[in-house]
């Protein structure tokens, strides 16, 4: 336990602990301006629930980790913003039933963390990876001549035509027949190139019609070999 203490203790720059400097004097690392390393950057995103007591916002003691959905204590937050050297970012809520949109086929940086925190993963079929590290696809597809040409926008970049997928299957849905649509906020229906039909949403994929999972388009099945 000692042992995990200082080694957080190092991790932090503690500034009780004179460690940050080599035999001469100087040190071995990059420093801030108050002559201590640079510490080393930890991004975390913590959601917590909280409510207005009159003036006051009263949050729960309990909240959720977007990194492997861990639960943490409001009380774990305060000790980490406490520290002296910690950067404490502070985003404002968005509201996942706001449509928000842009002219512009790029996705801004409040569009994005609105389809982030309503898709949680990435909306292929079965996978899991976080929708943080994915792209931000077009469902339908924007068209980049349609202004020039006079003609309305088929693929506007608004929250009811954006969905979170992981690059793999980005590629896989720009690039093969795989298709899907957006039947409501979140939830999704996907379509294979064999015709089976699969729905996504927040609670995971369920079969339309009965229709057997597929193969995983990542796994190559080499068939066994006939003895003879």
């Amino acid at each position: 336990m000692r042992r995990a203490k200082a080694l957080g203790d190092l991790a932090r720059t503690q500034t009780a602990l004179d460690l940050h400097t080599t035999g001469t004097g100087t040190t071995a690392r990059s420093e801030d301006a108050d002559g201590l390393p640079v510490a080393r950057e930890v991004v975390l995103h913590a959601h917590l629930d909280a409510s207005l007591a009159g003036d006051t916002t009263v949050f729960g003691p309990t909240g959720r980790l977007e990194e492997r959905q861990r639960l943490v204590l409001l009380d774990q937050v305060r000790a980490w913003c406490s520290d002296s050297r910690t950067k404490v970012t502070i985003k404002p809520v968005i509201d996942l039933n706001t449509q928000l949109a842009t002219d512009a086929y790029a996705v801004p940086d409040r569009i994005r963390e609105q389809v982030v925190l309503r898709d949680k993963t990435c909306v292929f079929p079965w996978c899991t990876r976080p929708a943080r590290r994915c792209d931000v696809d077009h469902v339908i597809p924007h068209d980049p001549d349609a202004e020039a040409e006079g003609r309305p926008q088929p693929g506007p970049t608004q929250t009811d035509n954006l969905a979170a997928l992981c690059r793999f299957h980005h590629r896989l849905k720009t690039h093969s027949a795989w298709r899907y649509e957006m039947v409501a906020p979140g939830i999704y229906e996907w379509t294979s190139p064999h015709g089976y039909r699969y729905r996504r949403d927040r609670d995971g994929t369920t079969a339309i019609d009965d229709a057997r999972p597929p193969d995983r388009p990542d796994v190559v099945r080499i068939p066994r070999p006939r003895r003879r």
